[in-house]
């Protein structure tokens, strides 16, 4: 009888209509396949807490370099013989002398304003947890309004990695300067592997080379309860990439956003500094290993920014003009090396988690269907 039904207009359109809908499904729940295979098998993200596009992009300020009694700078004369140069490119070079002669060349760089690139957090506090909180999720999430150590509202893109790749707990792995990360990178505690804040290495991850830093970081104190000094948290990751080989690993140093705090501008000046020597460090784990080289992507960013005058550099919020702005760099094989030319546009926070579900290869969809979309200007 099936055959003798007339299919008129309205039915094949009907049938185009599941078809196109049975499609569309198929592309939600398959990994993406487009623009040919990517080279990426493994993915390092490290952020840097507050740290502005004013040194990312120009160095050391010349408003806070030539103003001590604004910057809280000890010694003033010496700051400036490391860090002044006659020039913003010079002076970038000064302070991030690795970042901008090699990283930058290899992959793009996003949010240079007087190059027309702007790179925004989209939650609306622009501080911590809620820029982490976007960043591992994808979006801003409405609960988290606070730095208090909470568990993400939602399932972290860490987890979800480790998730889709069956990976054990220890492939994925969390190192970092401030104690409320063991709540920012998971939903599920013990689901991903974290060493945060004041907190010792478990024996069976504790390498030799682990065991200077993970017994110094409860001598070596800060002026802060929660943060321990990014020298120790480097340490520990160093060697923990090295040792256990993680497919997703994630980097958090703090140092910048607390020393401004302070109004310590010296200090900011030399945690951008060590933060650049960190890059390098890790950057030559990477191509030392035949595992990870060219096969890695590096993703870095900061949370938030912060104020412009000397007045409100030391502080962001909503209410703070330049607390929104960030800068994102990606670097890998599949990512062209235009630096930061060409990078004109408008991009988000919540685009990184789908950048890096993007280089694996899965679908941003799946993991989050409110996520952001991936930085187009990160692929070739």
């Amino acid at each position: 009888m099936r055959s003798l039904i007339k299919k008129g207009p309205m039915m094949r359109r009907g049938y185009l209509f599941l078809a196109l809908a049975f499609a569309a499904r198929l592309l939600i729940t398959q990994p993406l396949q487009a623009e040919g295979e990517l080279k990426t098998e493994y993915v390092v993200l490290v952020t840097i807490d507050g740290l502005r596009n004013e040194e990312l992009f120009g160095g050391a300020d010349p408003k806070l370099l030539n103003n001590s009694k604004r910057s809280g700078a000890e010694n003033s004369a010496r700051l400036k013989k490391q860090y002044w140069r006659e020039t913003p490119k010079l002076r970038r070079e000064a302070l991030l002398p690795f970042f901008w002669g090699t990283l930058a060349k290899q992959g793009v760089v996003l949010g240079n304003r007087a190059l027309g690139s702007d790179a925004e957090v989209s939650n609306p506090h622009h501080f911590s947890y809620p820029g982490y909180a976007e960043i591992m999720t994808g979006q801003p999430q409405a609960s988290i309004k606070s730095n208090k150590a909470v568990p993400s509202p939602r399932e972290t893109v860490l987890e979800y990695v480790g998730r889709k790749f069956k990976l054990p707990r220890e492939k994925v792995a969390a190192i970092c300067s401030w104690s409320v990360f063991n709540s920012i990178t998971a939903k599920v505690e013990g689901s991903i592997f974290c060493n945060a804040g004041f907190e010792a290495v478990p024996e069976k991850y504790l390498t030799p080379g682990m065991m200077a830093a993970n017994e110094a970081q409860f001598r070596l104190t800060t002026p802060w309860d929660t943060v321990r000094h990014d020298w120790v948290t480097l340490t520990i990751a160093n060697e923990y990439l090295k040792s256990q080989q993680p497919k997703f690993f994630y980097v958090a140093l703090a140092e910048t956003d607390d020393w401004g705090h302070e109004r310590r501008y010296d200090r900011v000046l030399q945690a951008a500094n060590y933060f650049d020597e960190s890059l390098r460090t890790l950057w030559t784990t990477l191509q030392g290993s035949p595992r990870y080289r060219g096969k890695t992507s590096l993703v870095i960013l900061t949370d938030h920014g912060r104020g412009h005058t000397v007045d409100d550099w030391v502080s962001h919020s909503a209410r703070i003009p330049g607390s929104a702005e960030i800068w994102i760099a990606v670097v890998g094989p599949d990512t062209p090396n235009r630096g930061e030319e060409g990078s004109k546009g408008t991009f988000s926070q919540s685009q990184v988690a789908a950048t890096i579900l993007r280089l694996y290869g899965l679908d941003y969809r799946d993991f989050n269907s409110d996520c952001a979309r991936p930085i187009g200007a990160a692929f070739r």
